[in-house]
C-alpha cells in the first residue's frame, strides 16, 4: 500500500515546476548558510573542493564546484584506445543492448528509440552496449568526455522529472525516457557513441560547454547536427547537473568491451572503462 501512495505522490508532484523553484533559490545569496548542513548531510570530501567552503557564494555553486588539479587522474591518457568513467557515481545496469532494449532495473527495460527519441539515432547504437552511471547527491557533478573525438550533435528532450534513485528507477515504467534528457553525440575515429544525460527531480538545469541550450526552461526541444564537429579529448569538461542524476553511454555493436564490473560498484571520473576493439 505505501508503494502504491508514494508513486501516486510522484505522479501527481508537480516535479518540473518544483525543481525551477528550488534551482531559483540554490542560486541566491542566502543560500550559502545551507552548505555547511549539505556537505555534512552528504558526507561530502571537502579536501577535493577547489575552494574552501566558505568561499562558494551560493549552494549551486558549491554543488557544482570543481575539484583540485590532479584529484581525477585519466587513465592511459594518451591511449585513443582506452575510455574512461565521465562522472563519479554507481554503476547501476551495463551490458548489451539486446534487440533495441537497454535495462533499467530487475524486470523493466526500454528502448533506445525512446530514450533518443529519434529512430536514426536509435539505429546506430541498436545490438551494441550500455552504461548506466547513477550520480548521488554526495558525487562530484561536473561531466567530463570519456574517449577522444569529436561532438558530431546533440538533441535536448524535454520531459519528467521523476526521481531517479533506486525505488523510482524500479518501480516507475520507462523512467529515463519519461524524463529530461540531454544526448551529445561523438564521433571517435569512425566509431558512433553517445552519453545521454538524464534529468531529475531537483536538477535544476543540465548544462554543457558546446551550446547555450539548457534543460528544464521550456517545453520545447532542440537538436543539431555540426557541420564542423568540435574536437575534444577524453577528461576535458563535457558540461555539469544542478543537482544530482544519471548518465547513460551507448556504444555501436562490436565497437567496445568493458572491464570487469559489478552492478553498484562505484566508479569515478577518469576511471577506466574499457577499450576500442576495432
Amino acid at each position: 500500500m505505501f508503494k502504491k501512495l508514494y508513486l501516486l505522490f510522484l505522479i501527481l508532484l508537480p516535479k518540473n515546476t518544483l525543481s525551477r523553484i528550488i534551482g531559483f533559490f540554490a542560486n541566491k545569496s542566502f543560500s550559502k548558510a545551507f552548505i555547511p548542513w549539505f556537505a555534512k548531510r552528504y558526507k561530502i570530501n571537502l579536501e577535493e573542493a577547489e575552494f574552501p567552503i566558505g568561499d562558494y557564494p551560493t549552494l549551486n555553486q558549491f554543488f557544482t564546484r570543481k575539484l583540485k588539479a590532479g584529484r581525477r587522474p585519466i587513465a592511459d591518457v594518451d591511449n585513443e584506445k582506452v575510455l574512461i568513467s565521465p562522472v563519479d557515481g554507481k554503476i547501476a545496469q551495463f551490458g548489451d543492448i539486446v534487440d533495441g532494449k537497454l535495462i533499467q532495473a530487475k524486470g523493466k527495460t526500454y528502448t533506445l528509440s525512446e530514450l533518443l527519441a529519434n529512430e536514426e539515432e536509435a539505429s546506430l547504437y541498436k545490438e551494441g552496449k550500455f552504461m548506466t552511471v547513477y550520480l548521488a547527491p554526495t558525487d562530484y557533478h561536473r561531466m567530463h568526455h570519456y574517449a577522444d573525438g569529436k561532438i558530431t550533435g546533440y538533441r535536448y528532450i524535454p520531459g519528467k522529472l521523476f526521481p531517479v534513485n533506486e525505488f523510482s528507477v524500479g518501480n516507475v515504467e520507462r523512467l529515463f525516457p519519461i524524463n529530461e534528457r540531454f544526448n551529445t553525440y561523438y564521433d571517435c575515429n569512425g566509431r558512433k557513441t553517445g552519453i545521454v544525460k538524464v534529468g531529475a527531480t531537483v536538477v535544476g538545469k543540465i548544462k554543457v560547454t558546446y551550446c547555450d541550450v539548457e534543460s528544464n526552461i521550456s517545453k520545447q526541444g532542440a537538436a543539431a547536427s555540426f557541420d564542423e564537429p568540435i574536437a575534444i579529448k577524453k577528461g576535458d569538461e563535457l558540461g555539469r547537473f544542478e543537482m544530482g542524476s544519471t548518465v547513460v553511454m551507448l556504444f555501436e555493436k562490436d565497437a567496445f568491451n568493458f572491464e570487469s564490473f559489478e552492478l553498484g560498484e562505484a566508479v569515478q571520473l577518469g576511471q577506466k572503462l574499457g577499450e576500442w576493439i576495432k
